[in-house]
Protein backbone atom coordinates (compact mmCIF):
# COMPACT_ATOMS: atom_id res chain seq x y z
CA UNK A 1 0.00 0.00 0.00
CA UNK A 2 2.89 2.36 0.71
CA UNK A 3 4.09 1.94 -2.89
CA UNK A 4 0.90 3.36 -4.42
CA UNK A 5 1.58 7.02 -3.44
CA UNK A 6 5.11 6.68 -4.78
CA UNK A 7 3.82 5.35 -8.07
CA UNK A 8 1.19 8.07 -8.29
CA UNK A 9 3.85 10.71 -7.53
CA UNK A 10 6.09 9.29 -10.20
CA UNK A 11 3.27 9.33 -12.73
CA UNK A 12 2.51 12.90 -11.79
CA UNK A 13 6.11 13.96 -12.28
CA UNK A 14 6.29 12.18 -15.62
CA UNK A 15 3.04 13.86 -16.70
CA UNK A 16 4.40 17.24 -15.67
CA UNK A 17 7.59 16.62 -17.61
CA UNK A 18 5.64 15.58 -20.72
CA UNK A 19 3.36 18.60 -20.45
CA UNK A 20 6.36 20.86 -19.92
CA UNK A 21 8.07 19.38 -22.94
CA UNK A 22 4.99 19.83 -25.08
CA UNK A 23 4.62 23.42 -23.90
CA UNK A 24 8.28 24.16 -24.63
CA UNK A 25 8.06 22.52 -28.07
CA UNK A 26 4.89 24.44 -28.92
CA UNK A 27 6.41 27.72 -27.72
CA UNK A 28 9.64 27.10 -29.64
CA UNK A 29 7.70 26.22 -32.78
CA UNK A 30 5.60 29.38 -32.56
CA UNK A 31 8.71 31.45 -31.94
CA UNK A 32 10.46 29.82 -34.91
CA UNK A 33 7.42 30.41 -37.14
CA UNK A 34 7.26 34.02 -35.98
CA UNK A 35 10.94 34.52 -36.81
CA UNK A 36 10.43 32.91 -40.21
CA UNK A 37 7.43 35.13 -40.92
CA UNK A 38 9.38 38.17 -39.77
CA UNK A 39 12.31 37.19 -42.00
CA UNK A 40 9.96 36.75 -44.96
CA UNK A 41 8.35 40.09 -44.19
CA UNK A 42 11.73 41.79 -44.00
CA UNK A 43 12.74 40.15 -47.28
CA UNK A 44 9.52 41.37 -48.93
CA UNK A 45 10.09 44.86 -47.59
CA UNK A 46 13.67 44.86 -48.92
CA UNK A 47 12.44 43.62 -52.31
CA UNK A 48 9.77 46.32 -52.45
CA UNK A 49 12.32 48.96 -51.46
CA UNK A 50 14.64 47.74 -54.21
CA UNK A 51 11.82 47.86 -56.76
CA UNK A 52 10.90 51.34 -55.57
CA UNK A 53 14.50 52.46 -55.93
CA UNK A 54 14.67 51.02 -59.44
CA UNK A 55 11.51 52.90 -60.39
CA UNK A 56 12.86 56.10 -58.87
CA UNK A 57 16.13 55.63 -60.79
CA UNK A 58 14.16 55.01 -63.99
CA UNK A 59 12.09 58.17 -63.47
CA UNK A 60 15.24 60.17 -62.69
CA UNK A 61 16.93 58.83 -65.78
CA UNK A 62 13.94 59.72 -67.95
CA UNK A 63 13.83 63.20 -66.43
CA UNK A 64 17.49 63.66 -67.42
CA UNK A 65 16.68 62.39 -70.90
CA UNK A 66 13.73 64.78 -71.22
CA UNK A 67 15.92 67.65 -70.02
CA UNK A 68 18.50 66.72 -72.65
CA UNK A 69 15.91 66.75 -75.42
CA UNK A 70 14.41 69.98 -74.11
CA UNK A 71 17.82 71.65 -74.15
CA UNK A 72 18.48 70.47 -77.68
CA UNK A 73 15.09 71.76 -78.84
CA UNK A 74 15.66 75.11 -77.18
CA UNK A 75 19.09 75.39 -78.80
CA UNK A 76 17.73 74.46 -82.21
CA UNK A 77 14.97 77.07 -81.92
CA UNK A 78 17.37 79.84 -80.93
CA UNK A 79 17.66 82.08 -83.95
CA UNK A 80 19.53 85.12 -82.65
CA UNK A 81 22.44 86.00 -80.44
CA UNK A 82 23.13 89.48 -79.22
CA UNK A 83 24.53 91.72 -81.96
CA UNK A 84 27.37 92.70 -79.70
CA UNK A 85 28.49 89.07 -79.27
CA UNK A 86 28.28 88.43 -83.00
CA UNK A 87 30.34 91.52 -83.79
CA UNK A 88 33.00 90.50 -81.26
CA UNK A 89 33.09 86.95 -82.57
CA UNK A 90 33.35 88.06 -86.20
CA UNK A 91 36.17 90.43 -85.33
CA UNK A 92 38.07 87.77 -83.38
CA UNK A 93 37.66 85.11 -86.06
CA UNK A 94 38.60 87.42 -88.93
CA UNK A 95 41.71 88.64 -87.19
CA UNK A 96 42.85 85.12 -86.25
CA UNK A 97 43.55 84.11 -89.86
CA UNK A 98 42.51 80.53 -89.17
CA UNK A 99 41.87 79.88 -92.87
CA UNK A 100 45.61 79.93 -93.50
CA UNK A 101 46.55 77.97 -90.39
CA UNK A 102 46.70 74.19 -89.91
CA UNK A 103 47.72 73.47 -93.53
CA UNK A 104 47.57 69.68 -93.10
CA UNK A 105 44.10 69.68 -91.57
CA UNK A 106 42.13 68.85 -94.70
CA UNK A 107 40.04 65.77 -95.46
CA UNK A 108 38.25 66.38 -98.77
CA UNK A 109 35.15 64.41 -97.76
CA UNK A 110 31.81 65.12 -99.38
CA UNK A 111 28.41 63.53 -99.04
CA UNK A 112 25.40 63.07 -101.26
CA UNK A 113 21.91 64.21 -100.39
CA UNK A 114 20.79 60.96 -102.04
CA UNK A 115 22.83 58.84 -99.63
CA UNK A 116 21.69 55.35 -98.71
CA UNK A 117 19.08 55.14 -95.98
CA UNK A 118 16.81 52.34 -94.82
CA UNK A 119 14.42 51.74 -92.00
CA UNK A 120 16.19 48.39 -91.55
CA UNK A 121 19.54 50.00 -90.80
CA UNK A 122 20.56 51.51 -87.51
CA UNK A 123 23.75 53.42 -86.77
CA UNK A 124 25.09 52.96 -83.25
CA UNK A 125 27.63 55.59 -82.22
CA UNK A 126 29.80 55.68 -79.12
CA UNK A 127 31.25 58.91 -77.71
CA UNK A 128 33.98 59.69 -75.16
CA UNK A 129 36.04 56.50 -75.51
CA UNK A 130 38.32 54.69 -75.61
CA UNK A 131 38.17 53.33 -72.06
CA UNK A 132 38.28 50.03 -70.20
CA UNK A 133 34.77 49.33 -71.52
CA UNK A 134 35.72 49.59 -75.19
CA UNK A 135 37.05 46.01 -75.63
CA UNK A 136 33.85 44.57 -74.16
CA UNK A 137 31.77 46.79 -76.44
CA UNK A 138 33.79 45.58 -79.42
CA UNK A 139 33.32 41.93 -78.42
CA UNK A 140 29.56 42.38 -78.15
CA UNK A 141 29.41 44.09 -81.53
CA UNK A 142 31.36 41.18 -83.06
CA UNK A 143 28.95 38.69 -81.50
CA UNK A 144 26.02 40.29 -83.34
CA UNK A 145 27.98 41.04 -86.52
CA UNK A 146 27.38 44.72 -85.84
CA UNK A 147 29.38 47.70 -87.06
CA UNK A 148 29.42 51.02 -85.22
CA UNK A 149 31.10 54.42 -85.15
CA UNK A 150 33.40 55.56 -82.35
CA UNK A 151 33.82 59.31 -81.77
CA UNK A 152 36.98 59.27 -79.67
CA UNK A 153 38.50 61.69 -77.19
CA UNK A 154 42.22 61.92 -76.46
CA UNK A 155 43.56 59.84 -73.58
CA UNK A 156 47.09 59.53 -72.24
CA UNK A 157 46.37 55.98 -71.06
CA UNK A 158 48.51 53.68 -73.23
CA UNK A 159 46.18 50.69 -72.85
CA UNK A 160 43.13 52.75 -73.83
CA UNK A 161 45.05 54.22 -76.76
CA UNK A 162 45.81 50.72 -78.08
CA UNK A 163 42.06 50.18 -78.54
CA UNK A 164 42.06 52.69 -81.41
CA UNK A 165 43.72 50.11 -83.63
CA UNK A 166 41.23 47.46 -82.51
CA UNK A 167 38.35 49.69 -83.55
CA UNK A 168 39.82 50.00 -87.03
CA UNK A 169 40.88 46.35 -87.35
CA UNK A 170 37.40 45.12 -86.44
CA UNK A 171 35.88 47.14 -89.26
CA UNK A 172 34.30 50.04 -87.39
CA UNK A 173 34.46 53.73 -88.28
CA UNK A 174 36.94 55.74 -86.24
CA UNK A 175 35.81 59.36 -85.93
CA UNK A 176 36.77 62.34 -83.79
CA UNK A 177 35.04 63.96 -80.83
CA UNK A 178 37.66 66.32 -79.43
CA UNK A 179 41.00 66.51 -77.67
CA UNK A 180 39.98 68.26 -74.47
CA UNK A 181 36.16 68.01 -74.48
CA UNK A 182 36.28 71.38 -72.73
CA UNK A 183 33.32 73.43 -73.97
CA UNK A 184 34.69 76.73 -72.68
CA UNK A 185 37.91 76.27 -74.61
CA UNK A 186 36.86 74.73 -77.89
CA UNK A 187 33.82 76.95 -78.48
CA UNK A 188 35.66 80.16 -77.70
CA UNK A 189 36.52 80.74 -81.37
CA UNK A 190 37.06 78.94 -84.67
CA UNK A 191 40.79 79.02 -84.11
CA UNK A 192 40.40 77.45 -80.65
CA UNK A 193 38.28 74.66 -82.11
CA UNK A 194 40.75 73.98 -84.94
CA UNK A 195 43.66 73.87 -82.52
CA UNK A 196 41.90 71.30 -80.36
CA UNK A 197 40.74 69.31 -83.39
CA UNK A 198 44.17 69.21 -84.99
CA UNK A 199 45.67 67.74 -81.81
CA UNK A 200 43.23 64.82 -81.59
CA UNK A 201 43.42 64.37 -85.39
CA UNK A 202 47.20 64.01 -85.30
CA UNK A 203 47.00 61.68 -82.29
CA UNK A 204 44.65 59.28 -84.07
CA UNK A 205 46.70 59.38 -87.27
CA UNK A 206 49.95 58.66 -85.43
CA UNK A 207 48.39 55.73 -83.55
CA UNK A 208 46.45 54.14 -86.43
CA UNK A 209 47.52 55.60 -89.76
CA UNK A 210 43.87 56.59 -90.29
CA UNK A 211 42.88 60.14 -91.21
CA UNK A 212 39.30 60.51 -89.90
CA UNK A 213 36.85 62.52 -91.96
CA UNK A 214 33.87 62.42 -89.57
CA UNK A 215 33.53 64.22 -86.26
CA UNK A 216 30.98 65.07 -83.62
CA UNK A 217 30.82 68.30 -81.64
CA UNK A 218 31.10 67.73 -77.88
CA UNK A 219 27.52 68.12 -76.68
CA UNK A 220 26.28 68.27 -80.26
CA UNK A 221 26.33 71.12 -82.76
CA UNK A 222 23.90 73.19 -80.67
CA UNK A 223 26.53 73.94 -78.04
CA UNK A 224 28.45 77.18 -77.92
CA UNK A 225 27.43 80.55 -79.31
CA UNK A 226 25.48 80.29 -82.52
CA UNK A 227 27.70 82.66 -84.45
CA UNK A 228 30.90 80.87 -83.44
CA UNK A 229 29.54 77.38 -84.09
CA UNK A 230 28.19 78.41 -87.49
CA UNK A 231 31.65 79.70 -88.41
CA UNK A 232 33.21 76.48 -87.14
CA UNK A 233 30.82 74.42 -89.24
CA UNK A 234 31.57 76.49 -92.33
CA UNK A 235 35.31 76.18 -91.85
CA UNK A 236 35.24 72.44 -91.11
CA UNK A 237 33.11 71.81 -94.19
CA UNK A 238 35.47 73.93 -96.25
CA UNK A 239 38.26 71.66 -95.06
CA UNK A 240 36.31 68.58 -96.08
CA UNK A 241 35.18 67.27 -92.69
CA UNK A 242 31.63 66.05 -92.00
CA UNK A 243 29.99 66.40 -88.61
CA UNK A 244 27.30 64.15 -87.19
CA UNK A 245 24.71 64.80 -84.52
CA UNK A 246 22.09 62.16 -83.67
CA UNK A 247 18.33 61.67 -83.76
CA UNK A 248 18.03 58.92 -81.11
CA UNK A 249 19.58 59.42 -77.69
CA UNK A 250 20.11 56.55 -75.27
CA UNK A 251 20.13 59.10 -72.46
CA UNK A 252 23.31 57.54 -71.05
CA UNK A 253 25.04 60.89 -70.87
CA UNK A 254 23.57 61.18 -67.37
CA UNK A 255 24.95 59.13 -64.48
CA UNK A 256 21.35 58.65 -63.32
CA UNK A 257 20.43 56.74 -66.46
CA UNK A 258 19.75 53.05 -65.87
CA UNK A 259 20.04 50.06 -68.19
CA UNK A 260 16.25 50.04 -68.36
CA UNK A 261 16.26 53.71 -69.40
CA UNK A 262 18.69 53.04 -72.23
CA UNK A 263 16.70 50.13 -73.63
CA UNK A 264 13.47 52.13 -73.40
CA UNK A 265 14.94 55.21 -75.07
CA UNK A 266 16.59 53.39 -77.95
CA UNK A 267 14.25 50.51 -78.75
CA UNK A 268 11.12 52.67 -78.76
CA UNK A 269 12.58 55.47 -80.89
CA UNK A 270 14.68 53.92 -83.66
CA UNK A 271 11.54 53.13 -85.63
CA UNK A 272 10.67 56.81 -85.89
CA UNK A 273 13.51 57.53 -88.33
CA UNK A 274 14.58 56.24 -91.73
CA UNK A 275 18.20 56.70 -90.71
CA UNK A 276 18.38 56.29 -86.92
CA UNK A 277 21.70 57.49 -85.52
CA UNK A 278 21.91 56.44 -81.88
CA UNK A 279 23.95 58.36 -79.33
CA UNK A 280 25.68 56.15 -76.75
CA UNK A 281 28.89 56.32 -74.74
CA UNK A 282 31.76 53.93 -74.08
CA UNK A 283 33.64 56.28 -71.76
CA UNK A 284 34.78 55.47 -68.25
CA UNK A 285 31.92 54.55 -65.91
CA UNK A 286 29.27 53.91 -68.58
CA UNK A 287 28.54 50.42 -67.19
CA UNK A 288 24.79 50.82 -67.65
CA UNK A 289 25.39 51.18 -71.38
CA UNK A 290 27.54 48.06 -71.49
CA UNK A 291 24.93 46.13 -69.55
CA UNK A 292 22.15 47.26 -71.89
CA UNK A 293 24.05 46.53 -75.09
CA UNK A 294 23.42 42.74 -75.40
CA UNK A 295 19.65 43.12 -75.03
CA UNK A 296 19.63 46.17 -77.29
CA UNK A 297 21.54 44.35 -80.05
CA UNK A 298 19.42 41.22 -79.73
CA UNK A 299 16.14 43.15 -79.73
CA UNK A 300 16.95 45.25 -82.79
CA UNK A 301 18.42 42.27 -84.62
CA UNK A 302 15.20 40.33 -84.06
CA UNK A 303 13.29 43.29 -85.52
CA UNK A 304 15.36 42.97 -88.67
CA UNK A 305 17.79 45.86 -88.23
CA UNK A 306 21.25 45.79 -89.73
CA UNK A 307 23.92 47.54 -87.63
CA UNK A 308 26.03 49.82 -89.83
CA UNK A 309 28.79 52.35 -89.31
CA UNK A 310 28.65 55.91 -90.58
CA UNK A 311 30.61 56.96 -93.66
CA UNK A 312 30.95 59.77 -96.17
CA UNK A 313 28.24 58.39 -98.44
CA UNK A 314 25.38 59.02 -96.02
CA UNK A 315 23.48 62.23 -95.62
CA UNK A 316 24.63 63.26 -92.13
CA UNK A 317 22.17 63.78 -89.31
CA UNK A 318 22.72 67.39 -88.23
CA UNK A 319 20.91 69.95 -86.12
CA UNK A 320 20.40 72.79 -88.56
CA UNK A 321 21.53 76.11 -87.14
CA UNK A 322 20.77 78.93 -89.56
Amino acid sequence: MKKIPVILLSLLLVSLLILGGLFFFTYSRKESDAKAENKTLQSNIASLQEQLQQKEDFISGQEEYINELTTQLADCQTTTDSEEEEDEDDEDNTSSGYEKKYPDLYAGATYSEDGDSSDLKVYLTFDDGPSDLTPEVLDLLDKYDAKATFFVVYTDNEEYTSYLKEIVERGHTLALHSYSHDYDKIYKSVDAFLSDFETVYNWVYEETGVRPTLFRFPGGSTNGKKSVVNDIIAEMERRGFIYYDWNVSSGDGSNLTTTENILENVCTNVGSFDQPVVLMHDGVGKNATLKALPTLLETLAEEGYEFCSLDENLTPIQYKRK
